[in-house]
């Protein structure tokens, strides 16, 4: 079993509600300004560029990240996407992320090919740098909030070693503006998720085909590969 990028989805209102203080904290500081935010000397963290983080580990997606590759790098859904089954991957606390087709429930994740993500370049960079997706822009690190969405601590995801090499510090403002755009984007995802579920718990009922990939992906507005509508 691998691990996916993705933490657990926290139990928190939606990121459009929260107010801008708990998005947009002043850099490195507790959203009052008191004192360090807890975990902030991670943000120097600076990327060695040996590219394990793009074989280690899946990176789950949503539809708006999934639009965003495909229409960038001119390139259809299907060809991007892979779908693991539960039992090949850990997302421990995020049962919403599973679609239920066919074949049995799967996670739309990142394409790989022979271990390494498909945009994964010889000389270990991303070959869609400005198109990846959320988890990929802010592994490894992983900002804990509280009840009103406010950041409380950051920690730094290593389950390997990426070194210890240090740099110029990240932008907090920045890292928890894409924290929260990615759990909005996630929770909007799994609302798709829901209605698909739900229709192919009723169709499983009455005896009918559940729909495959294809079909899912054409049901959140991909167009389908010409193979795929001969």
């Amino acid at each position: 079993m691998v691990s996916a990028s993705r933490r657990r989805l926290p139990v928190l209102p939606a990121a459009s509600v929260w107010p801008a203080a708990a998005v947009v904290p002043t850099a490195g500081l507790l959203p009052d300004g008191s004192q360090p935010l807890p975990g902030s000397e991670h943000l120097r963290f600076r990327c060695n560029g040996c590219g394990d983080c793009c074989r280690q580990l899946r990176v789950a997606l949503t539809h708006h990240e999934l639009r965003r590759l495909s229409e960038g790098l001119g390139q259809s859904a299907a060809t991007l996407v892979e779908w693991l089954e539960p039992a090949e991957v850990d997302m421990t606390g995020e049962p919403g992320s599973f679609v239920r087709l066919t074949g049995g429930r799967r996670l739309m994740v990142l394409a790989q090919t022979e271990g390494t993500c498909r945009l994964l370049t010889a000389d270990q960079r991303c070959s869609a740098y400005a198109l990846r997706p959320l988890d990929c822009r802010l592994f490894p690190f992983d900002l804990e909030r509280d009840a009103q969405g406010r950041p409380l601590r950051l920690s730094r995801l290593d389950p390997n070693g990426c070194g210890d090499e240090q740099g110029e510090a990240a932008e907090l403002t920045e890292l928890a503006a894409q924290d929260a755009q990615r759990w909005s984007e996630l929770q909007d995802y799994q609302r798709q998720l829901q209605r698909w579920n739900q229709v192919a718990a009723h169709r499983a009922r009455s005896g009918r085909r559940l729909g495959d990939a294809a079909d899912f992906l054409a049901f959140l507005g991909f167009a389908r590969a010409p193979s795929q509508t001969a």
